[in-house]
């Protein structure tokens, strides 16, 4: 049985999920030794008798010591697994680090030190909203706005790899829905993409913004072979998607690439694109959903591409360590991003 992984959208509810692990973390003194020792300097999993030992807990305190560890499982504040035979005391459970609460180790014991500064923070569900001087935006003043289309490709074929751009999808739709501009901006979403689904796209649509999100490689694109039985992946290389742009009488404006590596494009895709986004390195679901989400509610909000491009990346700083760096935005020369609107 492998280690039991929580479903949790971090890049969505950051404070929500700090405040309820913070209240279920407290301030018991053993649950405290405890976590704090997993989340110490040691990597590997430990059993129980070993975090008793390493967190030195008193042997009476044995029950109590499992009693926290279960606690701090149960709700989402260690990863527990069994015990594969690695440590030899017959424990059954090995209990190590969670990598989001790991990210976030840090507000969490702030907000479990001080449940009266946890009080005032803002969440979704409970928000600190205070308006003034709210400008009205009329029907007309929206159908003087350009309207924005977005062909949003996908593909997820490798099942030992698997990504959650349908979560990125979900999340981009909301933001989308949730801005002023909702009614100008319309999300062409293709999974499964393969070059014809590009192409069909470029040819009914025409695009401002060609949008890919699942794996990549220098390069190119892992797009799907758009087959229901033994998903596949077949090779897009950058040259080969450049063509495709390049044999459409209206190319795209952006083109997004929301895969590991993408940065390769750059030779290919520029000539046809003013501009690109694109990614330097490995990039995780964390990161790459959390950038598309503020990336695109900014667009919908009618910031520049230099606006939304620097919030994308303050929220992949903000729900990622490490992976603010990997988005790159280029453009064609001449090209200002601060003067570039699409919606």
């Amino acid at each position: 049985m492998t280690a039991r992984t929580a479903v949790v959208d971090w890049s969505g509810n950051y404070e929500e999920n700090c405040l309820r692990l913070a209240k279920h973390l407290g301030t018991n003194k053993i649950r405290r030794k405890l976590f704090d020792e997993i989340y110490g300097r040691v990597s590997k999993p430990r059993s129980r008798k070993q975090m008793r030992m390493d967190a030195r807990l008193q042997p009476g305190d044995e029950q109590q010591a499992q009693n926290e560890l279960d606690h701090l499982w149960r709700y989402g504040l260690i990863r527990r697994q069994e015990n594969d035979g690695s440590v030899n005391d017959r424990s059954r459970y090995l209990y190590s680090k969670d990598p989001n609460v790991r990210a976030h180790r840090e507000m969490i014991v702030k907000y479990a030190d001080n449940p009266r500064a946890a009080a005032g923070v803002s969440t979704k569900r409970k928000p600190a909203v205070k308006v003034t001087n709210v400008k009205r935006v009329t029907v007309r003043d929206l159908k003087k706005l350009k309207h924005l289309k977005v062909l949003y490709l996908t593909a997820n074929p490798d099942e030992q790899n698997s990504l959650r751009v349908d979560a990125e999808v979900r999340q981009v739709q909301e933001a989308v829905r949730g801005s002023k501009y909702r009614d100008n901006i319309e999300l062409l979403y293709r999974p499964a993409a393969d070059l014809d689904s590009i192409i069909d796209g470029l040819n009914d649509h025409a695009p401002a913004i060609v949008h890919f999100s699942g794996h990549g490689y220098s390069g190119g694109l892992a797009v799907d072979h758009a087959k229901v039985a033994r998903p596949k992946g077949n090779v897009l290389t950058f040259g080969l998607l450049g063509k495709a742009f390049g044999a459409v009488d209206v190319p795209p404006r952006v083109v997004v690439l929301n895969a590991c590596e993408s940065v390769g494009a750059k030779k290919a895709l520029l000539p046809s694109a003013s501009a690109l986004v694109v990614m330097r390195d490995s990039v995780s679901d964390v990161a790459a959903t959390a950038f598309a989400t503020r990336f695109y509610a900014a667009i919908a909000a009618g910031q520049s591409l230099k606006s939304a491009f620097s919030q994308g990346k303050l929220a992949v700083e903000h729900a990622s360590i490490n992976e603010a760096d990997i988005p790159e935005l280029i453009t064609a020369s001449g090209v200002d991003p601060a003067k570039f609107y699409l919606a």
